[in-house]
C-alpha cells in the first residue's frame, strides 16, 4: 500500500472536478486509454483502463464502491489487476490537498499477491505520482 499527498494552489473545488474525472486520468499514462460507463462517475459507475502496443493489452477494470462528492471516492479493481483506491479532497493553506492512498497485486497463482504487492507498490508510487502531479498542477 502506498499513500501520495500533494498540496495546490487550486480550490477544492477545482481539484475536485479533476480527481473526479475518471476517465481522464490515463492521460499521463504512455499508451493507455480509458472505457468507461457513459454518463458522470458514482456509485456503481465502471470504467476500465487499457494499456496497449499493437495486439498486447492490458486491461485494469474497476467499480466505484463509495462517491462522496466533493471530498472522496474509492474504487475497487476488479480484474487480474486487484485492489482498491482511495483519493481525498480538503481545503488547505488557500489551495488544497490531495491525498491518494492505493493497494494493488496480482490475482492467479497462489502467493502471487505476496509477490506482486510490494512491487506494485514501487511502480504505483511513480505511475500514479505523474497523475497525481498533474492533477494538483494550477495549470490545465
Amino acid at each position: 500500500m502506498f499513500t501520495l499527498t500533494r498540496e495546490s494552489p487550486l480550490t477544492p473545488e477545482e481539484l475536485w472536478a479533476r480527481v473526479a474525472a475518471l476517465a481522464d486520468h490515463a492521460e499521463t499514462v504512455p499508451l493507455t486509454t480509458t472505457l468507461a460507463d457513459p454518463g458522470e462517475p458514482g456509485v456503481g459507475w465502471r470504467f476500465t483502463v487499457r494499456t496497449a502496443l499493437g495486439p498486447l493489452r492490458f486491461d485494469d477494470s474497476m467499480v466505484v464502491e463509495e462517491w462522496d462528492a466533493p471530498r472522496r471516492w474509492r474504487i475497487r479493481k476488479t480484474g487480474r489487476l486487484r485492489g482498491w483506491a482511495e483519493v481525498s479532497v480538503s481545503p488547505y493553506a488557500g489551495g488544497s490537498r490531495l491525498s491518494w492512498t492505493e493497494e494493488l497485486w496480482f490475482e492467479g497463482l497462489p502467493g502471487l499477491r505476496r509477490v506482486t504487492r510490494p512491487v506494485a507498490d514501487v511502480l504505483g508510487r511513480v505511475v500514479f505520482g505523474r497523475v497525481v502531479d498533474r492533477l494538483v498542477a494550477g495549470a490545465p
